[in-house]
C-alpha cells in the first residue's frame, strides 16, 4: 500500500478578534456535573439560559463565540464594547460589537462575565426562525467538559472526564485563539489507497458532516489524493452574514474517512469558500460527542462502522433576496435546465412563494429524502418551467 500522509495545518485569521479577548469569565462550581435537557429546532441545538430568573433560549455553536441579541442586552441594561471585524463561514466580514454579560446560568450552573458579540438574529433572513436570543459558543465553555447525547437529547457539562464513564481512549483537540475553537484531526483513505488528513473545526452550529475547505480541497488535488467527481459554481448556503458570493465549488467522494478511530465509508463533501474545513451535527446521529476543552482531548462514541452509501446531489438551494433560489446546479442534465439565481417556484404542486423561508428549512429536510419530484423554476427572464428530478 502507498502510504502518504498529509496533515494540513490551520489557516485562522488572527486579526479577526484583534485585541479583544474571549477568554475570560469564571464558573461558581470548583466540581461539577450538570445533565441540561435540550430541544431541537429545524436540527439545531437549543439551550435553556437563565439571566435574572427569566429563561431564554440559546443554540449552542462551538464554532462561534458567544453571541448575544440587542434586545437581550437592553433588558440586561449592558454597555456596548468596542467594534471588532468578524468573518463568517462564507469568508465574508462585517463589524460586530463587543459585550461582557455580568451572569448567565445554565442549569445549576452560574457563568460570570461571559464576553461575546452582538448580534441581532431577528434580521437574518433563516436564523430568525429558531426564535433565539444568542449563542454558547466555544469560549463559554473552554474550561469545562461538554458531551452531547441526541438519543436522550442531553448536554453533560462537568470538569471531571472520569465522571462521564467514556470507554474510547481519545485523540487530541487543538483550541485556536482566545475565542478556543476546538480542532481535531480528521483521517482518510483516498484513491490509491493513499492516506491523508485535515485538521477540522468541530462546529455543533452546522448542518451535516463534513466540509472541506478550498484550501484543503486544493492540497489533496496537487498531492493526486483526491479529485473532483463534479464542479460547479453558484452560491452555497447563508452565512452569519447571508450567502456570499459565487464561487466555484467541488463535490468529491471520500471512500474512507476515519473520526477517533470511527470509520465512516462513502461521504460525499462540498468544498466551502471558508479557509477551514468543519464537522457538524450529523455525526450525532451514529454516537455521542464529547469535547473535552479542560484537557484539549475529543470523543466520538459509535457502536459499529458507519456506511452512508451517499448519493450525490444534483443541485442545491440557496436564499437570496428572501427567495428560495438555485445555489449551485451539479448535474450536467440539470445544467441545461436551471441556472444560479433561478428561483423555486413549487416542489410537487407545494407552492414555495407563499410560504415563509422558515417553513422553508423543515421542507427542505423532507425534499432530501425524496426520490422523484417535480419542481417548477422562474429563471432571470421570467419564464417558468417544469423539471423532473430522480435522484
Amino acid at each position: 500500500m502507498k502510504y502518504k500522509l498529509v496533515l494540513l495545518l490551520l489557516l485562522i485569521n488572527s486579526l479577526i478578534f484583534g485585541q479583544i479577548n474571549f477568554n475570560q469569565g469564571s464558573i461558581n462550581l470548583i466540581e461539577y456535573y450538570e445533565v441540561i435537557p435540550y430541544q431541537t429546532e429545524i436540527g439545531k441545538i437549543i439551550l435553556p439560559v437563565t439571566i435574572k430568573d427569566k429563561t431564554y433560549r440559546f443554540l449552542l455553536d462551538t464554532g462561534a463565540p458567544n453571541l448575544f441579541s440587542p434586545e437581550l442586552l437592553k433588558e440586561l441594561n449592558v454597555a456596548e464594547g468596542d467594534s471588532i471585524n468578524v468573518n463568517d463561514a462564507n469568508n465574508q466580514d462585517q463589524k460586530m460589537k463587543f459585550v461582557v454579560v455580568p451572569q448567565l446560568k445554565i442549569g445549576n450552573l452560574i457563568f460570570k462575565n461571559q464576553a461575546g458579540l452582538i448580534y441581532n438574529f431577528e434580521e437574518h433572513n433563516l436564523l430568525s426562525c429558531y426564535k433565539i436570543d444568542g449563542f454558547i459558543g466555544s469560549n463559554l465553555l473552554r474550561n469545562s467538559i461538554i458531551k452531547i447525547n441526541s438519543t436522550n437529547k442531553t448536554i453533560i457539562i462537568t470538569n471531571k472526564i472520569k465522571s462521564l464513564n467514556i470507554n474510547k481512549k481519545p485523540i487530541k483537540m487543538k483550541l485556536v485563539g482566545n475565542q478556543k475553537s476546538p480542532y481535531v484531526e480528521l483521517k482518510f483513505v483516498g484513491k490509491n489507497k493513499e492516506k491523508a488528513s485535515d485538521m477540522v473545526l468541530v462546529d455543533t452550529g452546522m448542518d451535516g458532516l463534513y466540509d472541506m475547505s478550498k484550501r484543503a480541497y486544493s492540497i489533496f488535488e496537487k498531492s493526486k489524493i483526491f479529485e473532483a467527481l463534479y464542479s460547479a459554481t453558484g452560491i452555497g448556503d447563508s452565512g452569519l452574514f447571508g450567502a456570499g458570493n459565487r464561487n466555484e465549488k467541488k463535490m468529491i467522494e471520500i471512500e474512507q474517512a476515519n473520526l477517533n478511530q470511527q470509520v465512516i465509508n462513502n461521504i460525499m463533501v462540498t468544498t466551502t469558500t471558508d479557509e477551514n474545513s468543519r464537522i457538524g451535527l450529523d455525526f450525532l446521529k451514529y454516537g455521542d460527542i464529547t469535547l473535552d476543552f479542560l484537557n484539549k482531548k475529543f470523543y466520538f462514541e459509535s457502536t459499529k462502522t458507519i456506511d452512508l452509501k451517499e448519493k450525490a446531489p444534483k443541485f442545491n438551494a440557496s436564499i437570496q433576496n428572501n427567495k428560495v433560489v438555485v445555489g449551485l446546479v451539479w448535474d450536467e442534465r440539470l445544467k441545461t435546465l436551471m441556472y444560479t439565481g433561478d428561483e423555486f417556484i413549487s416542489v410537487d404542486q407545494i407552492d414555495i412563494t407563499n410560504i415563509s423561508l422558515c417553513d422553508f428549512l423543515k421542507l427542505k429536510k423532507e425534499w432530501k429524502n425524496k426520490d422523484k419530484y417535480i419542481l417548477k423554476i422562474k429563471n432571470q427572464e421570467g419564464q417558468i418551467s417544469e423539471i423532473n428530478i430522480e435522484n
